[in-house]
Order: C-alpha cells, then sequence, then structure tokens
C-alpha cells in the first residue's frame, strides 16, 4: 500500500469509503486479469518450446505430441485461472472487512485514536478531529502536537484506570472542557515470534466529552449551597451587668443591638425572629454562612465595637448549624454550639457534630454564682458518690491555682468518704512542694498524692477522673490517665476549668468552663461553700485555695469580680492567711536575679506600645515558666504599654509569656505559631528553635498583628 493510501487511512478519511459498493467491487474486482495473462502466456510459450523440441528431436510423434501438449496446456490454464480467482475473492473479501470495521468505528459517537508506545498517531475517526487544536494534520503526528493535554504517558496511565483531563477550548475565556480518557494495550506479533511489548505495543484510546454532565454538577452543588438554609440562635451577653456599669439602658443597647443585627441578616439575604425579648433566631443561606466563616465574624466586633463603652463592653453569643435533615434538627443543633459561648463574644459553629470558634475573649463580668455553683456541687456530689475511686488532677508543671483547686476537689471526696487521690507525677516540682509542705504532714493527707504509674493501677470501669484548671486532654498531668479511664476502662470524667474553651476541649461526662472566673481556685470555692454540709476546710487547705487565687488575679488587681471577692470572704471565714499565702510567692535569689537579668534587656516596639525581653532564664522549668509572668506583669505597669512579651531561654529550651490588660491587644496572636491561651494571657515554649528564630517569629507576629489589627493596614513595620 503507497503511502497516499497511508495518509487517507490516517485521517480516517479513506477513498474506497467514498465510493459506492458496487463500484468499489469494481475496481477491487475478483479476478485478476493482468495477472492471469501473464501467466498463461508463460505457459503457451513453455508449452510451444517443449513441443518444437520433441518434434525436431524425432522421437516423438508429432500428432500425439501436440495433443498431449494441448492436454497440458489446458489443464495448467484453467489450474491458473481457478487459483488466481480463489485467491482474488479471498483478498476481495478480507479488504471488505477490513473497510467495514474501519467505517463502524469512523462512524463511533465516541472519539478514538491508535497510538504507538511513544505517542505516535496512527489512526482516528472524524469525532477525535474535532477535538484536535490544528487544523492542518501532519503524516503521522505526535499525540502531544494534535492534544497538548494528551501524552504518552496519560496514554499508558489510562489503561489502568480512567483518567481525567482538562482542555482550554479558547472558545470562551476560561471555559474549559472536561474528558475522561480510558485506554486499551494491544500487543502485535505473529505465529513465529513472540511479541514484543516495547516493539509491538498499541493503544486505543477512546475519549468522552463529561463537560456537561461536570456543569450540571456544579450548578447542582451551588444551588444545594445557595438553598441549604443555617439556623442559628444569638443572644446578647450580660446585658443587665452591661447597663449597670456603663450607664445605658438595657432597652437602649438591646435595642442597637437588634438594628445591627437585623442588617447584618438582611444582607446575608436571610430572616430574623425574636421569639423573646433580646434572644434571636437566624437563619441564613449557607452560602452566605461559609463567607462569614470565611472573614471570621465580623459581625461580632461590629456589634461590640458600636454599642460598647470606656467602662464595659457589650458582646453576643451566636450559636449556628447547618446540619440536620430538618430545620429543628439544625436548631437543636445550634443550641448545642450556643451551650458552648462561656465567656461571650463567641460565634461557635457545629459542623456535623464538630465546633469551630470564633471570636475573641471578652472582658470579663462579675455576676454572682450562688445557683450555678449549687448546681455543680450536686453534680459533683452524685458523681462522686456513683464511683468506687476518685482521681483528680490539673495542669503539667502544676502551678497554685491547678494544685489548690484540686485539693478543694479531694475535700468534697472526703467529706463523701471516697477512696480519692491526687495525680502530681512530678513531686519534686517547686510549686508543689512549696504549696503543699504543711498539708502532707496532717495525717488525712498521707499517700494522698501519687505519681502516673500509680494512678494507671487504680484506673477502673467506676473511676471517676476530675480535673481541674485545664480543658486540653494534651495539657493535662496525665493525657494518658484521661485516656485509659475514657477509652479503656470506661470510667466517668469531669473537667472544671475557667480558660476559654476551643477546638482542643478534650470531652468528659460533665464539664463546667467559666472563662469569666478568674480561676478555678474561685470556682471550686464557690462550689465548696454550698456543698460542705458535714465538714469545714482546715486552714491549710483554705490557704492554698486562696494563693490559686491570688496567683490568677495578680493579687486582685485582674480580672476580680464579684465572685472572686466572695470566694475570698469564704476561704478567709475558713481562717485562709493572706499573708501566708502572699510568702508562696516570695522569690528565691536565683528566681529574683532572673527576672532582673530579664527586666534588664527591655526593647520597646510599635511606638512604645508592645514591651519585649529576651534572654536566659532559670534551668528550671517551673521557675522559668514563674519568672517569665512576673516579668511579664511588671512591664504591664509601664505607661503607654499595651502588650508584653518575655522569652527565656536555658538548656536549649525556651519558654516565653505574652501579657496584656486592656482588651486590645490579642496575646495569642502574639505567640501565632508558637503557643496558645487565651486574649490576655498565652504561653509558649520550645526546644526546636533557636532563641533568634524564636523571637524573629514573635516580631513578625507583633508586626503584623499591630498593622493589620491596630494601625489600619500600614505597612509600617515595628523598629527592632
Amino acid at each position: 500500500m503507497n503511502q497516499d493510501n497511508d495518509k487517507s487511512r490516517i485521517g480516517g478519511e479513506d477513498v474506497q469509503k467514498r465510493m459506492p459498493t458496487k463500484e468499489k467491487e469494481q475496481k477491487n474486482g475478483y479476478f485478476n486479469y493482468p495477472l492471469a495473462f501473464i501467466l498463461c502466456l508463460s505457459v503457451t510459450i513453455v508449452t510451444l518450446c517443449v513441443v518444437g523440441v520433441l518434434i525436431l528431436s524425432a522421437k516423438a510423434n508429432p500428432v500425439s505430441t501436440f495433443i498431449w501438449a494441448t492436454v497440458i496446456y489446458v489443464l495448467a490454464v484453467a489450474s491458473i485461472v481457478s487459483a488466481i480467482g480463489i485467491f482474488g475473492r479471498s483478498v476481495a473479501r478480507h479488504e471488505t472487512i477490513l473497510h467495514r470495521f474501519d467505517k463502524m468505528l469512523d462512524s463511533m459517537v465516541f472519539p478514538y485514536i491508535i497510538t504507538n508506545k511513544n505517542g505516535i498517531i496512527v489512526k482516528y475517526n472524524s469525532a477525535a478531529r474535532s477535538l484536535f487544536e490544528k487544523k492542518l494534520i501532519p503524516f503521522m503526528p505526535n499525540i502531544s502536537e494534535v492534544l497538548p493535554f494528551l501524552t504518552p504517558e496519560i496514554i499508558k496511565a489510562s489503561v489502568r484506570e480512567r483518567v481525567e483531563l482538562q482542555q482550554k477550548t479558547g472558545e470562551v475565556e476560561g471555559e474549559t472542557r472536561y474528558i475522561i480518557a480510558q485506554s486499551t494495550e494491544t500487543i502485535i506479533g505473529d505465529a513465529k515470534k513472540t511479541a514484543d511489548p516495547t516493539k509491538g505495543a498499541y493503544y486505543l484510546t477512546t475519549l468522552v466529552d463529561i463537560t456537561d454532565e461536570k456543569n450540571r454538577l456544579v450548578t447542582v452543588a451551588k444551588r444545594l449551597e445557595n438553598e441549604t438554609v443555617a439556623v442559628g440562635r444569638v443572644e446578647i451577653d450580660d446585658l443587665k451587668a452591661f447597663s449597670l456599669s456603663s450607664g445605658i439602658s438595657e432597652k437602649e443597647a438591646s435595642d442597637k443591638v437588634r438594628d445591627i443585627l437585623t442588617d447584618w441578616t438582611l444582607h446575608q439575604k436571610g430572616l430574623i425572629y425574636e421569639p423573646e425579648t433580646r434572644k434571636f433566631i437566624i437563619m441564613i443561606p449557607h452560602s452566605s454562612l461559609a463567607a462569614c466563616i470565611k472573614e471570621k465574624f465580623p459581625l461580632l466586633d461590629t456589634i461590640r465595637e458600636a454599642v460598647s463603652t470606656k467602662e464595659d463592653e457589650l458582646t453576643i453569643s451566636m450559636g449556628i448549624s447547618a446540619t440536620g435533615e430538618t430545620l429543628s434538627e439544625r436548631l437543636r443543633n445550634a443550641d448545642v454550639a450556643f451551650e458552648q459561648r462561656k465567656g461571650g463574644n463567641k460565634a461557635i459553629i457545629n459542623t456535623a457534630g464538630e465546633l469551630t470558634f470564633f471570636g475573641r475573649d471578652r472582658r470579663r463580668q462579675g455576676t454572682q454564682g450562688g445557683a450555678e455553683y449549687r448546681r455543680i456541687g450536686h453534680t459533683l456530689r452524685r458523681l462522686i458518690n456513683e464511683s468506687g475511686n476518685v482521681l483528680i488532677m490539673g495542669h503539667r508543671l502544676p502551678d497554685y491555682d491547678s494544685i489548690g483547686s484540686a485539693i478543694g476537689v479531694a475535700k468534697l471526696a472526703a467529706e463523701l468518704r471516697k477512696d480519692w487521690h491526687i495525680v502530681i507525677d512530678d513531686q519534686s516540682n517547686e510549686n508543689f512542694a512549696c504549696l503543699t509542705e504543711d498539708i502532707r504532714a496532717r495525717a488525712e493527707y498521707e499517700g494522698a498524692f501519687i505519681g502516673e504509674a500509680e494512678a494507671l493501677k487504680m484506673a477502673r470501669s467506676n473511676t471517676l477522673l476530675i480535673v481541674t484548671d485545664v480543658n486540653a486532654a494534651s495539657k493535662m498531668e496525665s493525657p494518658e490517665l484521661y485516656r485509659i479511664i475514657r477509652e479503656v476502662t470506661g470510667g466517668k470524667t469531669v473537667i472544671i476549668d475557667h480558660h476559654e474553651k476551643n477546638e482542643n476541649t478534650a470531652p468528659s461526662d460533665f464539664e463546667y468552663i467559666d472563662a469569666s472566673a478568674s480561676s478555678a481556685s474561685e470556682i471550686i470555692s464557690g462550689v465548696l461553700e454550698l456543698s460542705l454540709l458535714r465538714s469545714k476546710l482546715t486552714s491549710e487547705e483554705a490557704t492554698i485555695l486562696l494563693a490559686g487565687i491570688m496567683l490568677d488575679t495578680k493579687n486582685f488587681t485582674q480580672y476580680a469580680g464579684t465572685k472572686t471577692y466572695a470566694a475570698a470572704e469564704y476561704l478567709s471565714r475558713a481562717s485562709g492567711s493572706a499573708e501566708k499565702a502572699k510568702r508562696f510567692f516570695e522569690a528565691d535569689f536565683e528566681t529574683f536575679s532572673a527576672e532582673y537579668t530579664l527586666g534588664s534587656s527591655l526593647t520597646l516596639l510599635s511606638s512604645g506600645r508592645i514591651a519585649i525581653c529576651s534572654g536566659r532564664g532559670p534551668s528550671d522549668e517551673t521557675k522559668a515558666k514563674i519568672v517569665i509572668g512576673r516579668v511579664a506583669d511588671r512591664l504591664l505597669q509601664m505607661k503607654g504599654v499595651l502588650a508584653s512579651v518575655v522569652i527565656a531561654e536555658n538548656n536549649g529550651r525556651i519558654n516565653a509569656s505574652a501579657r496584656s490588660n486592656n482588651n486590645i491587644v490579642n496575646c495569642t496572636e502574639l505567640l501565632a505559631g508558637l503557643g496558645g491561651g487565651n486574649f490576655n494571657n498565652a504561653g509558649a515554649s520550645s526546644s526546636e528553635m533557636s532563641p533568634s528564630e524564636f523571637l524573629s517569629i514573635v516580631k513578625d507576629n507583633i508586626n503584623r498583628f499591630m498593622n493589620e489589627q491596630l494601625d489600619g493596614g500600614s505597612s509600617e513595620k515595628t523598629e527592632d
């Protein structure tokens, strides 16, 4: 077959395909006349030569020789004609079958392309040609020349599984065609030689355009997103307390919030309903909820900035859910999110049972908690009575608040005559040794403090684990003990804490997390006042609880509210000694020296609004944390300083503390990527960075926060 015929077949435009069937049969025929003529002429010449030789030799009878020669000649010609006829019919039938197969492939709706192992196109149909980006096709082109999105490697990969491809059509800017490619590999060989896959591999690739289906799916997804309704519950936080402190009437404040919330809901193309005074139900499209999540709910700041005064802040709390088959289920899921609003100024999104928190910790408001503490005490008494033994623990490297609140819980378990122990793995911890020196001498506390290994042996199916002053499992004194009781033995867990609840909060059978409380010791003191029925706090126990409150309130200078002073009054009546508690905070020579050294490295950043210290700290990590906390608190006393960051390094480990007391600078942002905490108090530690790397990240965080949050997006950097 010549090159021209090859070209016609490669393009799927065979000349024979355009001819009528009868005309093609006449052209091909079933008999090769030229070949028959040549063969018959050859037989004639050979026969005449043989007859002539025989007659000339005079050895044969001319007549008989002529007769035999004629018979042989006729038989030879007949054989030649028959053979050529049979062969011609076979060839014609084969050509007809090939032509019909080609015609069948070319008429396929789906584009197909046959390539060799190098991607050279051997054949394709007209449907495939419509996809080619080049109109003039060279002879035997590579597949990538006409379909840039398809390569030999993709073709080989599509033998194993379908491959989805994208083709830029060029007809409309940005328009894309989506195509599914799937190939079949064929190895060509013959009967004499084993097929060589490296030489004889050919691929039949079919291309299916799924653009319409893809666009329909996108359209349906967008429609579902727009038509799916998210349901939320919204309430104003501590409206009465705000009215008392600010002088703004409750009606005036709530009206402002209502107007802003209504405008926001309408802007989100949603609905708002007020079933009770100052309590709202909202419904917004899921697409609007997604946009709010992306923007981190600026509505919270809008309301806080519009209504708050210099004396106090007014905030809202929101619980929203788009999960649930019915609106009532979504409202229940929104209620689940809303109940986790401790501290206020939060938007909590419930997505498939997972809670996502937005908003920062609001200014702490103190309210009387008698009824609430009575309810907590009743629940604790019931859970302790139902348990076989009680294990109590705080956070790793316990401070006075962690130890004091644990001892307070132990007092309640002791009154109910349950077997109880406080888990502190490192009892050489200076805070523990200093705080419990007197109380460990009492008979009832003999053997009360145990390590992790001993606690794990006590864990049973009826064990109650009570965790205080921490709500993240990773920060507990023994994360393994929590896991064993929660997942292995099937015991119950309780969490009582004053730190902000977030996505890392560990699940429990009962929890009380009040971010408006100054400390865990404050909560436990309030509970004990209403729950101890047959016993009273000893002087040592009351003093330890008082030390816990003094630690977290900086000697009643921060976060102290009416509940804080009420707890302190109760502890004082129980013979708690503030003078003795104050001695727990006295610094030894190493601590005092480290405080002085760190303080002398003071640098002011961001036009004097951020104070930062960095240097070497005590070798003991517990002392290091005490030192950086004290220095950070002292720096806040400087005029014009909004926040402080103190970084101490020793023995290859870095500890840092960030503090603010004005609800302006977010400390978690200053230590972003390094640690965590709440708005006014955050901490971080690392043993994998150098001090210069750690300090560089902190400075970058300060630049970003101050420029974006306080300076209106100014590109001016803080000075080093």
